[in-house]
């Protein structure tokens, strides 16, 4: 047998060596069994989710916010798909670059378009960031020809906010736009690029109208760009949820007509149901289309809601001085402080002297007038008189207890509260005492009185309903939940004295300075105003107040028309037709807006 010629020593060498490479390659298979084993089965859900996240991003499914609709279930607000710019805040990459490319896709400067891309990386956000809505095909075009330079930008179908009446609604319905800095501080749970309510009734029921949105993963290219729907379905991991519908009292018909008859003035018209206070109608003019804060605004589109006519602003509810729809208050005043007594006749004339000075009456004509046509004639001089016996405080009570001066209950943000002065008023902001013929201008409804056009509406409504004074509301339903009316607030007022103040209200109709509402078979009450306004020398508001039938009233309207000079030329046709289409009388065609007269101011 031959034997190995190596020294002993060396064998043994060998085989250790053979044995440590042994056990070197034991280890490493080892190791590497154990990695195996750690990757597949322990860290399997890790690096499988790893996987989808890679191959798939999470976007959302935009909740359909609630559908708005009128009494008879008119769409007042809806919504519409549409596409929408997005950016992933993990994926943004040369902001610069994408800022310049999006800043002329979007014609927008490149600084702002910068900014919101740095806002969107900053937000660390898992869900996409909208960086604009409601885009257009040419956008949409030029996005696609570019894609492969906008890493970390794309398109997805969204929902968009949509006004069927346009300027018709807006002041009643309001706007819903982005959310801004403040808000995201009030509300954590909302994110940046969320549209929410910013005014009206889209701003006091956001919560109830935006919804939930839900979540889906799309799958994405190796660049991070979605698939194609055609080649891949997403998953949906969340479902979006839709935000509830609300009904509101506004009857379209009625509003679209008294915005017909209010023209291209400026004023407001206001009509509600005295028996619920359910408001059917809320017009302001000049108005606005809220579709346009359905994209962002541009310079030009910003400069024409803010124009110097302030379309935003809703005249509705805000104070002017009432004139002489505010004798009916001096009236209940003066019987209830025993001023007057209901067979009072009261000499009538061109006007009273006091302190040095002369009060006009609006004419000169001469006589003996009882209570009922003082009213009816709106008779200057004899609501002097009475102012003469009364004081400020004495006035206000009663015009507070019918709901002047304060919230008439309209669900509503910026509600103006007019006014209605006493003297400690007068001292605390003019630093002045209060003179007796302030007491005078109080009575006929100059000087510091101011009157919102929905606070007049509840004034005539309270005394049409012999001293039942509805809460104004707009809210019928909430998803399938029916909203009750709210309480009405009564006021005790002598019969003999109310019967006064409502046969001078049926008078004012029936043969005076308020003719032009008269229906025929369906008898209005109500009262004219022309009210003095600055600017020196120029016209009158022109006011009509005003509800029917007479006896048990269905509808009171208010309507004001700004410098159009006398209320019962230009105001009140505008009540007449919304009573002509609300009793379905023939001829509810709106009334063309009539000139207003020229010559001298006048209270009428």
């Amino acid at each position: 047998m031959a034997q190995s010629t190596l020294p002993h020593h060396q064998l043994e060498n060998a085989g250790a060596k053979a044995l440590a490479l042994a056990l070197v390659i034991v280890a490493a298979v080892a190791a590497l069994a154990t990695r195996l084993v750690w990757l597949q089965l322990i860290q399997n859900r890790y690096y499988r989710a790893k996987a989808i996240e890679n191959s798939s991003r999470v976007t959302f499914l935009r909740a359909p916010r609630g559908i708005i609709y009128d009494r008879h279930g008119n769409l007042l607000a809806a919504n519409k798909e549409s596409l929408s710019l997005i950016a992933i805040p993990g994926q943004l990459e040369d902001i610069d670059n994408i800022s310049a490319r999006l800043s002329r896709m979007l014609n927008e400067p490149q600084d702002e378009v910068r900014d919101r891309l740095n806002e969107a990386r900053e937000s660390n956000s898992v869900l996409p960031v909208v960086l604009e809505r409601d885009l257009d095909l040419k956008v949409v075009s030029q996005f696609f020809e570019q894609k492969l330079f906008l890493p970390g930008i794309d398109i997805l179908p969204d929902i968009s906010r949509t006004y069927p009446q346009a300027e018709i609604t807006a002041h009643v319905l309001g706007y819903c736009g982005e959310i801004t800095e403040g808000q995201l501080q009030r509300r954590p749970e909302r994110r940046m690029g969320d549209i929410v309510g910013q005014d009206g009734i889209e701003r006091l029921y956001d919560d109830q109208l935006r919804g939930l949105d839900g979540e889906q993963r799309v799958r994405v290219n190796a660049s991070g760009q979605a698939v194609s729907a055609r080649t891949s379905r997403p998953e949906v991991t969340r479902d979006p949820r839709a935000g509830q519908p609300i009904v509101l009292s506004l009857d379209l018909d009625l509003q679209r007509i008294a915005y017909q008859a209010l023209g291209d003035r400026h004023g407001a018209v206001v009509a509600a149901d005295p028996q619920t206070g359910e408001v059917l109608v809320m017009v302001s003019r000049p108005s606005f289309d809220p579709n346009v804060f359905t994209h962002r605004i541009t310079p030009s589109v910003w400069k024409k809601v803010n124009a110097p006519d302030h379309p935003l602003y809703n005249r509705a509810l805000s104070g002017f001085p009432p004139g002489s729809v505010w004798k009916a208050i001096t009236l209940i005043a003066a019987l209830e402080n025993k001023v007057v007594k209901p067979d009072t006749k009261l000499r009538v004339s061109g006007g009273i002297a006091l302190g040095g000075f002369f009060f006009h009456d609006w004419t000169s004509t001469s006589g003996l007038f009882d209570l009922v046509k003082c009213l009816a004639w709106s008779r200057d001089s004899a609501f002097y008189q009475m102012a003469l016996h009364m004081t400020p405080e004495m006035i206000k009570d009663w015009g507070v207890k019918f709901g002047a001066g304060r919230p008439t209950g309209v669900e509503l943000p910026h509600e103006g509260m007019g006014l209605v002065p006493d003297s400690e008023w007068k001292l605390r902001n003019w630093h002045e005492k209060w003179y007796p013929g302030n007491t005078l201008h109080m009575s006929i409804g100059q000087s510091f009185v101011q009157l919102t056009p929905a606070q007049a509406v509840r004034v005539f409504s309270g005394i049409g309903m012999r001293g039942r004074v509805p809460n104004l509301h707009f809210v019928m339903k909430i998803g399938d939940r029916q909203i009750p009316p709210p309480r009405p607030e009564h006021v005790k007022v002598k019969d003999e004295y109310l019967k006064v103040v409502l046969d001078g209200l049926k008078a004012v109709v029936a043969s005076g300075t308020g003719g032009a509402t008269r229906l025929g078979n369906v008898e209005v009450s109500g009262k004219t105003g022309s009210a003095e306004a600055p600017p020196a020398g120029s016209r009158t508001h022109g006011w009509f107040v005003c509800y029917a039938p007479s006896d048990r009233p269905r509808i009171a309207v208010a309507a004001i028309v700004e410098h159009g000079g006398h209320g019962g030329t230009v105001a009140a046709p505008i009540a007449r037709a919304i009573l002509q289409k609300f009793f379905n009388i023939a001829g509810a065609e709106p009334v063309k807006p009539p000139a207003s007269p020229a010559g001298p101011k006048k209270r009428r």
